[in-house]
């Protein structure tokens, strides 16, 4: 079978808040949630998701990325609210939300559809809905309704963090059974003024 690179486009996050997202896991470890925990040096905010990808297609999609996102003015968004997907009922995924430039963030994610289609990467189906990850629950791992709501409510809380928005980075993600490692493949500067 033919190497295949697992791709995604995101937005690496500064120090603070990955510190941030190290000290709600440990806090939420020391409650006895039991979870599929990300790891926060690696953590970011996902703008689009490749997927298994041919090597010999990383260098055209590189370039277009660089001459395509160069004109794309920089912008910052920051860390806001917290939820649960699909719903608190039934939850998988734990996150911090984002907010601030949320127009922005939404037209950076629509351009990078866009060069992705004209290399004829599919379309996202499903809404952007920008977050951070924190954890993964299995059925039987899930915390009770009183306590997810308690600590969505206390997560929600927390003062926002500023979340630069200056560059796009491609990863590729190597799927091990310690977790996802996560290696940097290029980066593409947004326009900044200076």
């Amino acid at each position: 079978m033919d190497e295949q690179w697992r791709l995604f486009a995101a937005i690496a996050l500064p120090e603070t808040v990955r510190e941030r997202i190290e000290q709600e896991i440990e806090f939420l470890r020391r409650l006895g949630w039991r979870a599929k925990w990300v790891n926060p040096t690696g953590s970011h905010l996902t703008v689009k998701f490749y997927g298994e990808v041919p090597p010999s297609a990383v260098p055209r999609l590189r370039e277009v990325l660089r001459t395509g996102l160069e004109a794309t003015p920089a912008f910052a968004v920051e860390t806001v609210g917290a939820g649960v997907f699909p719903h608190p009922a039934r939850p998988r995924v734990l996150w911090l939300g984002v907010g601030g430039s949320l127009d922005e963030l939404a037209s950076l994610q629509r351009r990078i559809e866009q060069l992705s289609r004209e290399l004829g990467f599919p379309t996202e189906q499903r809404p952007f809905h920008p977050h951070l990850t924190l954890a993964r629950f299995q059925p039987g791992n899930v915390p009770s309704v009183g306590s997810l709501s308690r600590q969505l409510e206390r997560l929600a809380a927390l003062p926002p963090l500023r979340i630069p928005v200056q560059t796009v980075t491609l990863f590729r993600s190597e799927l091990r059974r310690a977790g996802a490692v996560y290696t940097v493949v290029d980066t593409f500067e947004l326009e900044t003024t200076r």
